[in-house]
């Protein structure tokens, strides 16, 4: 194939992806978050695993971005149980630091089991969210809110406010989470 043959196939393909809603396509049903959700109904398991670290009271609260959160590195190790890579994070210190703290941080909200109250909050809209569109793992983070079980749609840009849970280790929890998280505008 030619040079400029390449180029054009590229660019109609890049034009094909970034002019097209792809999430029609994509199906949460068939990736990892659909496995971590199988193996917690065989569990008989009412929510994922919780952290049962203790932290102590602080009550300021630290506005974080999503760049501030890409400033970690993956290692892909092969997991038994999923019968996968799986990837492990190490965060920077600045993110460790942030650890138990409260922050508040903006994104669009990813219904992953909307009856469940399950939703995700993601640095991107939900065409090119990790689930669907390729973004990393470090553009996603678990709500788990500190009452109730709000309703959103798809893409609602939010604010959450919440105590920051960093994961290096357990394969059934997103590596951020915002635990107690409460909504604190639109």
């Amino acid at each position: 194939m030619l040079k400029i043959e390449r180029i054009l196939v590229v660019a109609i393909a890049f034009l094909l992806v970034s002019c097209s809603n792809i999430s029609q396509y994509c199906k949460h049903g068939n990736s990892y978050l659909s496995q971590v959700l199988r193996f917690r109904q065989q569990a008989n398991m009412e929510s994922l695993p919780m952290s049962t670290v203790t932290y102590p009271e602080d009550t300021a609260v630290k506005k974080v971005t999503w760049k501030q959160l890409s400033d970690v590195i993956f290692d892909r190790k092969w997991d038994e149980k999923m019968q996968m890579p799986m990837l492990y994070p190490s965060f920077s210190r600045t993110i460790k630091a942030m650890h138990g703290k409260n922050i508040s941080i903006s994104g669009y909200v990813i219904p992953v089991d909307a009856k469940g109250g399950m939703y995700v909050l993601s640095a991107n809209p939900n065409s090119s969210c990790f689930f669907c569109g390729g973004a990393g793992p470090e553009t996603i983070m678990t709500l788990k809110f500190k009452s109730g079980k709000p309703a959103f749609e798809t893409d609602d840009y939010v604010r959450f406010q919440g105590r920051l849970r960093l994961n290096e280790k357990n394969i059934y929890e997103l590596y951020y989470n915002l635990d107690d998280a409460v909504l604190i505008g639109k």
